[in-house]
């Protein structure tokens, strides 16, 4: 009997590999892009926000915000972070510091017009927030929204589940409650998770973590304690590990962890511009 659950799983391990390699020979073919996930830039004053949208997710999810602080006159950039926005398979051969340069990058086409910066992330785009934000002198402010630095059962998925999962199949379907069904419709994502990606991400979280104890600009840190995502004390650990003079943790109710879309997002628009302000 454990012969043939250990020849499953080889063989499990033969068909994902086959497929990781048709994916890689297929890198070069042209990208579309998502109807709906396209970056965003908007120039306006001398003030600029780049908004960083979430893992698997593209600029859509940011764009009411993005409007808000148009409207207020600041220079808008949201970007399309690499191998998202087109399909999943681009997202399984993308690596971590990828998405960083990205950021980096974006952070550059602000300097060219903006004398102030205000980097806001939502989710994993809040990660790579913090880590970027000692890029450039311009960057005044750092805004995270629903930013893990802790998961909800972190330990079982991390050190056992993944590492298992991740060898016999390339993508993990999502699976949402009924209320938040309602709420991603307003988003341009994608339906699975790649798990090779999700490794990539965690890289990300854990340089995160180190580049939080560097930070010394202004800290806004918005956070649901209703996420099934992100655990709570990953706000905490971000207040009380920074060495940022001027920092807030705001705690909004009743939301789902992509919370910018959800009833009570108007809060956090208001915190948003009261900090910038």
């Amino acid at each position: 009997m454990i012969g043939y659950i250990i020849g499953f799983f080889a063989l499990l391990r033969i068909y994902t590999g086959i497929n990781f390699f048709l994916i890689k020979r297929h890198s070069n073919d042209p990208i579309k892009i998502m109807k709906g996930a396209e970056s965003f830039y908007s120039k306006k004053g001398k003030t600029g926000a780049l908004l960083i949208h979430g893992f698997t997710s593209s600029p859509k999810e940011l764009e009411e915000l993005g409007k808000i602080l148009t409207k207020k006159n600041l220079t808008v950039y949201t970007p399309l972070l690499p191998g998202h926005g087109t399909s999943p398979e681009r997202l399984v051969i993308t690596k971590y510091y990828q998405w960083i340069e990205a950021v980096e990058e974006a952070i550059k086409v602000l300097e060219k017009t903006c004398d102030k910066i205000y980097l806001i992330g939502n989710s994993f785009g809040g990660n790579l927030a913090l880590v970027s934000s000692n890029k450039s002198k311009k960057i005044k402010g750092v805004v995270t929204l629903g930013t893990p630095i802790h998961f909800r059962r972190e330990k079982i998925n991390r050190f056992f589940i993944l590492p298992i999962l991740k060898r016999i199949k390339l993508f993990q379907k999502k699976k949402y409650k009924k209320g938040i069904t309602n709420i991603n419709k307003k988003r341009v994502c994608y339906n699975s998770i790649p798990l090779i990606a999700l490794g990539h991400l965690l890289k990300v979280v854990n340089i995160s973590k180190k580049s939080v104890r560097n930070i010394k600009k202004p800290l806004l840190v918005i956070q649901t304690k209703n996420d099934t995502v992100v655990d709570k004390s990953s706000g905490e650990y971000i207040i009380n590990n920074s060495k940022s003079k001027i920092k807030k943790l705001v705690t909004i109710p009743e939301s789902y962890h992509v919370f910018i879309l959800d009833k009570h997002r108007k809060k956090a628009y208001a915190e948003i511009l009261k900090f910038i302000k």
